[in-house]
């Protein structure tokens, strides 16, 4: 074959190929796709992103088709329709919701090759507890109580992105967590870096109404068997420094005994991450203080947990692409408790003897935990207690 008809043959080859894939053949090398930032917004959240992928040259309409009235692709004027090439976000623009009902929006979305998909999403209702209340998995149900306090600290991860770190419930009288509530997931974790060790006091409340364990442990006043123990672990953070560091915060920190804390609990630690997944793994670790017991350190009276729990929630496909409470099938969910003595004795037991439910936990601590589960199946998930689903 000469030049000339070789330069020909690869044209006519080039151009059939292009034809191939041009808007409306079947055979375009990448499938289109839309997905929304979030399938779950608090109710004071004022956006939430569309994202398309696929071929670059076809492009794409949404029409918003329930939701309407407080959900608009404009922040100016109801505009439920909008166009864009695909791999170009679309923003959608919600109304607060100051009901106490939780809505539903429902967006199909049509690719030029033929291709249509239907995204939903929900917005919580407004909730008693404004600055607390959010779509988060892990969050348990507000508490009130003069002697607790709630908050949630944010941090920007390695990846640029500003998330939720954790959420505490504090009792300013035994100084000590009732719970702190948390995501797993790699982007918390990666690029592993390693621990800060930055003790400090907690900046969000008074220093008199938090142990003083910057100076070290417990162990000037003789509790020699006593470790800081981190409710969220400090291995569970390792995505940057800051990150990590606000796990060193007093009020993150449950005096444990040392041969339990750094035994089967630790041990439980390190299951815990491996069972991570695309969806988020959410955890609740908390307190119980059922034999009253105290101690003194560097001049504060600090209650001494009788047991440590640990709850754990996720789907069980692990990728779902759905929020907690868009689940309406229990048997998508996977949930376990476990619960343990705070004493050395507790290191020679094992992981499944302390296995429980997540109600069983409830009961014991008047908590009611994951509260965005959907309320016609969370007697069901919360009754679950299959060690075997867990891998451990």
């Amino acid at each position: 074959m000469n030049k000339f008809l070789f330069k020909l043959f690869v044209v006519l080859t080039t151009t059939t190929f292009l034809w191939a894939c041009s808007e409306g053949d079947p055979w375009s090398p990448f499938q289109s796709k839309a997905t929304l930032s979030h399938n779950s917004k608090g109710w004071d959240e004022k956006t939430i992103t569309i994202k398309t992928s696929g071929d670059v040259r076809f492009t794409w309409e949404a029409v918003i088709v329930e939701g309407s009235e407080w959900a608009s692709f404009s922040s100016s004027d109801e505009q439920i329709v909008t166009t864009g090439k695909v791999g170009t976000p679309a923003t959608i623009y919600l109304h607060k919701n100051e009901t106490a009902e939780a809505r539903n929006a429902t967006i199909i979305v049509a690719f030029s090759d033929g291709y249509k998909t239907q995204l939903e999403f929900s917005q919580l209702a407004k909730s008693a507890n404004e600055a607390y209340d959010r779509a988060w998995g892990e969050q348990p149900a507000l508490t009130q109580s003069d002697d607790l306090i709630h908050k949630t600290y944010f941090t920007t991860l390695a990846n640029g992105n500003e998330v939720r770190n954790y959420s505490i419930c504090y009792d300013k009288k035994r100084l000590v967590s009732r719970w702190v509530a948390y995501p797993i997931h790699d982007c918390y974790i990666k690029p592993s870096l390693s621990r800060t060790n930055a003790w400090s006091f907690d900046p969000n409340l008074p220093q008199d109404i938090q142990q003083n364990i910057v100076a070290g442990g417990y162990n000037d006043q003789g509790n020699h068997r006593l470790d800081r123990g981190h409710m969220l672990p400090s291995a569970s953070r390792y995505s940057t420094y800051d990150t990590n560091a606000q796990t060193f915060y007093a009020t993150n920190m449950m005096p444990q005994n040392s041969d339990f804390n750094q035994g089967i609990w630790g041990q439980l630690e390190g299951k815990v991450r491996g069972a991570n997944c695309a969806d988020t793994l959410y955890v609740v670790v908390g307190t119980l203080f059922e034999d009253g017991k105290t101690f003194t350190s560097r001049g504060r009276t600090i209650a001494r947990p009788s047991h440590c729990y640990k709850l754990l929630l996720r789907t069980k496909s692990g990728n779902t692409k759905k929020s907690i409470s868009q689940i309406t099938d229990a048997s998508e969910l996977k949930a376990i408790g476990f619960i343990f003595e705070n004493q050395a004795s507790a290191d020679n037991g094992d992981i499944r003897g302390a296995a429980t439910s997540i109600a069983e936990i409830e009961k014991r601590t008047g908590f009611t935990f994951f509260q965005n589960i959907n309320p016609t199946i969370a007697a069901q998930v919360k009754s679950q207690n299959n060690f075997n689903d867990w891998n451990f």
